[in-house]
């Protein structure tokens, strides 16, 4: 992780460390921080919440924030409209995990147990953050199985 060592995690526990750095990545949008704090910021939270490596973390913050310019989420003035596309940018890593399992160098080598594991863990991220975003579910298949409860985040 770039700005925590997982000594945090443990000591705050996974639901309050996910919350602190769900909030730091909003205040990092509100107040202009820069790409790079935001970026830190995100991949912070997709290492966290999936309990994967900052190598796969840094690959989804690229593809769904750097590349993404469509989001605009930087120029998302409505704080509601950007708490959604927060938790859009959690549900579209859903898709990425399927797409690197199957294409992308260096992942490729994830097994099916492995990637079976990121989605489960991405399905408990995504119900946790609309649960404390107070965001409905308006996809379920967002959520993969129905095992997105806030209740699976261990």
């Amino acid at each position: 992780m770039y700005d925590h060592d997982l000594g945090e995690l443990e000591d705050l526990g996974w639901d309050e460390f996910i919350r602190r750095q769900w909030d730091a990545v909003y205040t990092a949008y509100r107040t202009g921080r820069g790409r790079r704090t935001l970026c830190r910021g995100w991949a912070d939270l997709i290492e966290a919440g999936l309990s994967c490596s900052q190598a796969l973390a840094d690959l989804l913050v690229r593809t769904e924030i750097l590349d993404r310019a469509d989001r605009d989420l930087e120029g998302t003035v409505d704080p509601r409209a950007l708490v959604i596309g927060m938790t859009e940018v959690i549900a579209d890593v859903r898709v990425d995990l399927l797409e690197f399992g199957l294409e992308e160098p260096g992942f490729r080598e994830l097994g099916a147990a492995q990637l079976a594991g990121l989605l489960d863990r991405q399905a408990a991220l995504l119900g946790f953050v609309r649960d404390y975003a107070g965001v409905e579910d308006t996809d379920a298949a967002d959520a993969g199985v129905g095992n997105a409860g806030a209740e699976d985040t261990g």
